[in-house]
């Protein structure tokens, strides 16, 4: 692996944007060894779209080099769930990756043994909203646990937040849920499983509106909100056990689209890390704009150490 060179690495505050340059990820393949994905926006599409074009054979590529390439998703499905689903699109754990990690998997854990961050005595929760019907129940993660939902909001120890929808569709504005927030403000605490404001879905890959902006929301009113998933660091701490003992975590690459989640939460962690500039949500953000003027423009905390194109090795 090289390690004496290091290319365009996006050191904002030395270097004018316009010597900034945005890689091919082939730039990337022979500088790392380990590599943790995001996966919506990354190498994953939408429920419609599947697989990002040359996603899958990049995975299938890195893991015939000898890297290991694991997966940390915000999604508050299982992690079979989403292995299920991969695999329909003939990506198989071993060939194309080595682990896969959701923030739901992650709460089935947490809730398992009884390590929420604050106290549940009742063992009672209730649900904001209802299950998406494209989505597996969120009782699943539930079931198992000494947890049970109420019906009446006054006998729960926390409010749990379902993936939003109205009717079945997803929807772009967050405002259309302001109401329903404001009715069930109450002095006990949320729970969020996948911090995610948006995500692109459907055919055109629109931005739709997930838990972690309504999460935001109840925040604005008043709520102790409680998340779990990136960019908070309980999901990358068990990422971390499932990579070699003893690495160093600036050994790993994190590559995602949204800086607040993927980026803030590798950058706090250690890690190397890349944003995509023309999937997902940045290339949604970038619209017409010049990519590395939007970058250089991100909180530092935010910022990427690389920008690259997409998740795709030239000629796949």
């Amino acid at each position: 692996m090289r390690k004496d060179k290091f290319p365009d690495r996006l050191d904002c505050a030395s270097q004018p944007a316009e010597e900034l340059h945005v890689l091919q990820f082939d730039d990337l393949v022979d500088l790392y060894d380990y590599f943790l994905l995001d996966a919506s926006g990354v190498f994953w599409g939408s429920s419609e779209t599947g697989m990002l074009p040359g996603a899958r054979e990049t995975m299938g590529h890195l893991v015939s080099l000898g890297k290991k390439v694991g997966i940390l998703s915000n999604s508050s499905q299982l992690a079979a769930k989403e292995k299920a689903k991969l695999a329909k699109h003939g990506v198989q754990e071993g060939s194309h990756y080595h682990f896969l990690l959701t923030s739901g998997e992650v709460t089935k854990e947490l809730l398992i043994s009884e390590k929420l961050s604050f106290p549940t005595p009742k063992k009672k929760y209730w649900l904001f909203g209802v299950d998406h019907p494209r989505f597996a129940s969120h009782s699943i993660l539930f079931q198992d646990t000494g947890y049970s939902q109420t019906k009446c909001l006054e006998e729960a120890d926390f409010i749990y937040i379902a993936i939003p929808h109205i009717d079945g569709i997803d929807q772009e504005n967050p405002e259309v849920f302001l109401k329903q927030i404001k009715d069930v403000i109450k002095a006990v605490p949320v729970l969020c499983a996948n911090p995610d404001h948006f995500v692109p879905e459907g055919l055109l890959k629109r931005l739709v509106v997930r838990q972690g902006m309504i999460a935001h929301m109840f925040q604005n009113q008043g709520a102790q909100v409680n998340f779990i998933g990136k960019p908070f660091s309980t999901v990358y701490e068990k990422a971390l056990q499932l990579f070699p003992v003893a690495l160093q975590p600036e050994k790993i690459l994190m590559i995602g689209d949204t800086p607040e989640t993927d980026i803030r939460g590798a950058r706090q962690m250690g890690m190397a890390t890349a944003l995509v500039t023309k999937t997902g949500v940045m290339h949604q953000r970038i619209g017409e704009k010049q990519p590395l003027f939007v970058i250089t423009n991100l909180p530092k905390t935010d910022q990427p150490d690389y920008a690259i194109e997409s998740f795709k090795i030239y000629g796949f």
